[in-house]
């Protein structure tokens, strides 16, 4: 039996019609005067537009939410855990 809060190693399958894509988040870093704070997010959608608008609402509403056109492959989505639907920050 898994540990409480660990996820399935199925957790990332990706469906025929998935894929794991990878998202720039930017957003203006609140410890600083000048300048951003730059994250990536993965999740596991049906299409690149889903899969900004599960980040989009993951993320502070100041965000700026951009495609990067990278996408994971089944081992590397399967690694991270990733659970389709779900933003995770990398």
């Amino acid at each position: 039996m898994p540990p409480a809060g660990a996820h399935s190693p199925e957790a990332a399958m990706i469906e025929p019609n998935q894929t794991a894509y990878i998202l720039k988040v930017t957003r203006p870093d609140e410890a600083e005067l000048i300048g951003s704070l730059v994250m990536f997010y993965a999740v596991i959608t049906t299409s690149e537009d889903e899969a900004l608008a599960v980040v989009r609402q993951a993320v502070k509403a100041d965000a700026v939410v951009e495609p990067t056109g990278v996408r994971l492959a089944q081992q590397t989505a399967s690694a991270l855990n990733l659970e389709a639907g779900l933003a995770r920050a990398l």
